[in-house]
């Protein structure tokens, strides 16, 4: 789980499915059935089978610095253009790049038993 970055990016772009904007949290509350959404259980549909996937990777996160995960959250899961992202992290659209790509890969590290040290 999440051993390579195209793992960690399927990962992050998975969160935004999940994400309720209505009520800014994955489960949904109250009246699931009701809204015609066809959540009667009140999950959406894949979160509960893919549980352990958001542990791992919101573990992970929690070990980069703060800017590596400003950007990936702004990336992956805001989706704002990559213009808007270099400005709000004060950086270049090309070091942008470099950044994203980075972090990915240090999530990926991190769960590599000799290198999580």
């Amino acid at each position: 789980m999440l051993r390579t970055p195209d793992e960690v990016v399927w990962a992050l772009l998975t969160y935004t499915d999940w994400w309720q904007p209505t009520t800014s949290s994955v489960i949904q509350v109250a009246g699931a059935k009701r809204s015609g959404n066809g959540h009667s259980d009140g999950l959406p549909e894949g979160l509960a089978a893919t549980i352990h996937v958001r542990a791992e990777l919101a573990s992970r996160m929690s070990r980069l610095d703060d800017r590596d995960r400003v950007l990936l959250y702004l990336w992956y899961v805001r989706q704002l253009a990559v213009s808007d992202i270099a400005k709000a992290i004060k950086a270049s659209r090309r070091h942008c790049f470099r950044l994203r790509a980075t972090a990915v890969r240090r999530i990926v590290e991190l769960g590599e038993p000799d290198r999580a040290a």
